[in-house]
């Protein structure tokens, strides 16, 4: 067995306040271009999830950049700023002095022309394209229809038509996609695996449907064709519309895509999280199973992609980036792949859950220069609302209930919590991570953190140290929780953490005497699950399912109100210099 094989196994076994009037004006002068609005929310986060909240939830960033927002700030030559649908990058950043040049972009397939050899989803992804977008099965009756949805003239989706289908499915039942349809004109529509678990109609990101999975949707995805080849050092994968998690998944890692044939020596996967739990975005190919980028991968709107070049692997998510300079595979092309589960087959497949919420996906066979990538992601994030110069940060670190374990659709709390605010949000939940795994999320929640004008961290975890197979002592337990919470007071975060539940078992009493005794030291407490709550027995099933251990979707919708309640406040307040 080779060493990486080897290395294979064993894992496998175990984002400025001062609004000046240079601003003000700039931005009240610009002519308005159209862009999506945000949706009403449906209220419980039961049916349907409209999100990001509003631009003026913001904390004064829904304006147009000027010269002080700059390297004191935290920003960098490149970054982009978007607010009420204009979109500038930073040329300089030069203390006192930064420039902004206002862009103009097109629709986010359209700066890679005809090498864009896949782009489609629920929203229009190539400037003028109108035709068939989804073909979405419904049940009615019993039985399975098919339903073609369109991208109209107007460049929009068919939300009506949409709308039907919903309103005709049996009770109960969602809308599954089984095909995607290419804008591009190449023809390479992706098709749903025998699996269907991806919906349509549960999710929206500033007024477009999205396309989504989550932990109870199960494995499943799209098959890429195989007249999608690229080279495996002259390729870019992107996505618009959000994650709900930026860490591993049902105790293994989403797979956003694989190019190539799983099981091959020719493949490129990315993933997050892996076994280490650790949060960062990670990359594999022929010569390396697993190698852990400098990537974090954010839980708020935005465009993620990732290229590769003769020099490596390089990827963006909003004004974040990563790299992995080894160099990419220098031969051998990559003919078809996956999108959207964990497609190593066998047990891996039983696993894997992704947890996208997409409105779009482009690929392309070339290996795009750094200007295509920021037009890429400045037409996203004109189309879909997204505010890259936001800069307080939002953590959660957890379990499976932070995670949002036996949920459809990425709904857990923290994602749920971002109809109140604008923010960067990450959610470093893991469905059975113990404490010791929760030291190891800490590097990434760090990073995350670096620049940010205000960062709260959100600490909920403990249950799993006494299973059977974790063995691990209430005494470590608290030491763990001790060491989580200071080092995030010492990044500079404002710490919460969540009392333990009920659930038979978790050190419920034994946390909240470190907290009382300031070995446990926290800006602020939450207990949710104190007598009188409406958490506080776990056998109502209202809110929790019926392991008594789970809260519910409506659980999640409570534990967001109630974490919002305390951190809000924290997370909107203005941005100084």
């Amino acid at each position: 067995m080779t060493r990486a094989r080897k290395k294979a196994t064993a894992m496998k076994k175990m984002a400025h306040r001062r609004t000046t009037l240079f601003a003000a004006l700039a931005l009240a002068t610009l002519p308005r271009v159209a862009w999506a609005q945000a949706c009403p929310d449906a209220g419980d986060g039961t049916q349907g999830l409209c999100m990001p909240a509003t631009d003026a939830a913001s904390a004064g960033m829904d304006r147009a950049p000027g010269a002080h927002d700059d390297a004191r700030a935290g920003y960098r030559a490149g970054d982009l700023w978007q607010a009420h649908g204009q979109v500038w990058q930073a040329d300089s950043v030069t203390a006192g002095q930064a420039r902004w040049t206002r862009m103009t972009p097109t629709r986010p397939a359209d700066t890679f022309g005809a090498h864009a050899l896949f782009a489609g989803g629920p929203m229009q992804m190539v400037s003028g394209y109108h035709g068939p977008a989804l073909d979405v099965e419904v049940t009615q009756g019993g039985q399975p229809a098919v339903v073609t949805i369109g991208i109209g003239a107007d460049g929009d989706l068919d939300h009506a038509a949409l709308r039907a289908a919903l309103a005709r499915r049996d009770a109960g039942t969602f809308a599954n996609v089984v095909r995607v349809y290419d804008q591009s004109g190449h023809g390479n529509h992706l098709l749903a695996t025998p699996q269907h678990v991806v919906h349509v109609g549960e999710v929206r990101i500033a007024g477009h449907d999205a396309i989504s999975w989550g932990e109870a949707n199960g494995p499943g995805g799209f098959i890429l064709p195989a007249g999608v080849r690229v080279r495996g050092d002259g390729f870019f994968f992107g996505t618009t519309g959000t994650y709900a998690s930026s860490n591993s998944g049902f105790s293994a890692f989403p797979v956003p895509v694989l190019l190539g044939e799983a099981g091959q020596k020719n493949t490129f996967k990315l993933f997050f999280g892996s076994y280490s739990l650790d949060g960062f975005a990670h990359v594999a190919d022929g010569m390396d199973p697993d190698h852990r980028t400098d990537l974090v991968v954010m839980n708020s709107p935005a465009a993620v992609s990732v290229y590769g070049d003769h020099d490596g692997y390089h990827l963006d998510a909003a004004n974040s980036a990563g790299t992995y300079m080894r160099g990419a595979m220098p031969t051998g092309m990559l003919s078809g792949g996956y999108v959207g589960y964990n497609a190593d087959g066998g047990e891996w497949f039983v696993q894997g859950r992704n947890t996208g919420q997409w409105t779009g996906m482009v690929i392309a066979d070339v290996a795009p220069r750094r200007e295509q990538v920021r037009a890429f992601q400045a037409a996203a994030a004109v189309a879909g609302d997204y505010m890259p110069q936001l800069r307080s940060v939002f953590v959660a670190i957890g379990d499976s209930r932070t995670e949002g374990y036996l949920l459809a659709d990425g709904r857990n709390w923290p994602y749920l919590m971002q109809r109140h605010g604008r923010y960067q949000s990450y959610d470093f939940g893991v469905s059975g991570a113990t404490t010791r795994q929760m030291v190891g999320m800490l590097p990434a929640a760090e990073a995350a953190g670096r620049n940010a004008s205000a960062k709260v961290a959100v600490v909920f975890g403990g249950v799993n140290d006494h299973l059977p197979y974790s063995h691990i002592p209430v005494d470590e337990t608290l030491r763990n929780l001790a060491q989580i919470t200071r080092r995030l007071k010492a990044a500079g975060f404002h710490v919460v953490i969540i009392a333990e539940a009920n659930t038979t078992g978790a050190p419920r009493a034994e946390i909240q005497k470190a907290i009382d005794s300031h070995m446990i030291t926290v800006d602020a407490e939450i207990d949710p699950f104190a007598p009188g709550q409406p958490m506080a027995d776990v056998g109502d099933r209202t809110y929790w399912f019926a392991d008594y251990t789970h809260p519910s979707q409506h659980g999640h919708w409570v534990l967001s109100e109630t974490v919002w309640k305390r951190v809000g406040g924290w997370l909107m307040q203005p941005a100084r210099n």
